[in-house]
């Protein structure tokens, strides 16, 4: 299953020396397994400030990222983490999440789901899903917690397409099951397992041959 993660920095632009205040990581069941606060050791300017309301008196005697990076590590260590925006997120972090199974970009999904163009923002993707907020938005938690929200909705979105485009006699198997990538943009899809099938990606629309 996977773990949706959410950070809040000083800016845009690590090679430019701005950093992680604050992180959260959490499970499919929307459990946070880490939410805190993060010690960029270097101001924060007050234009990063007005977007995330995190100041430098709170992020004082926090940890830095190099002390939670082992926890960090051993969180993501061979599981699917999903970003909404992973460009802008990984670059800050030492080793870009590597150790993860793999990094799913939600931002990249959503557009290319709901008719491509300018990329969508996590407001824009979380109030069509009807995703609730709790907590409040451009915290790293509740940025999580919606871009879980989209993804779930996203995965569901693809399941249906997938029904409606199974022509088989008795329909997708729900007891024997896997989940391949499309071969064009790289979505995880579940499809029934024993056959060779033409699978026609839901976010893409292109369609591709596996043998399950």
């Amino acid at each position: 299953m996977p773990l949706f993660l959410d950070t809040e920095t000083t800016g845009l632009s690590p090679a430019a020396g701005d950093a992680v205040v604050e992180i959260a990581i959490v499970d499919a069941s929307g459990k946070a397994v880490l939410n805190t606060l993060v010690d960029p050791g270097r101001a924060i300017p007050w234009q990063a400030t007005n977007v995330h309301g995190i100041t430098n008196a709170m992020v004082r005697g926090r940890p830095t990222l190099s002390q939670l990076m082992p926890q960090i590590r051993q969180i993501i260590s061979n599981e699917i983490v999903v970003i909404y925006n992973s460009s802008f997120d990984t670059p800050f972090f030492p080793g870009r999440l590597t150790e993860s199974l793999s990094i799913e970009c939600a931002m990249r999904r959503f557009t290319q789901a709901t008719g491509g163009g300018r990329w969508k923002k996590l407001d824009v993707a979380a109030q069509k899903v009807g995703h609730r907020w709790t907590g409040n938005a451009h915290r790293a938690l509740a940025d999580a917690l919606a871009c879980r929200s989209v993804w779930a909705w996203l995965e569901s979105s693809a399941q249906s397409d997938y029904r409606k485009t199974d022509t088989s006699p008795r329909g997708p198997s729900v007891n024997a099951s896997t989940t391949v990538r499309c071969a064009n943009c790289s979505t995880l899809l579940r499809v029934p397992t024993g056959k060779l099938l033409d699978i026609t990606c839901p976010t893409c629309r292109r369609t591709f041959r596996h043998q399950t």
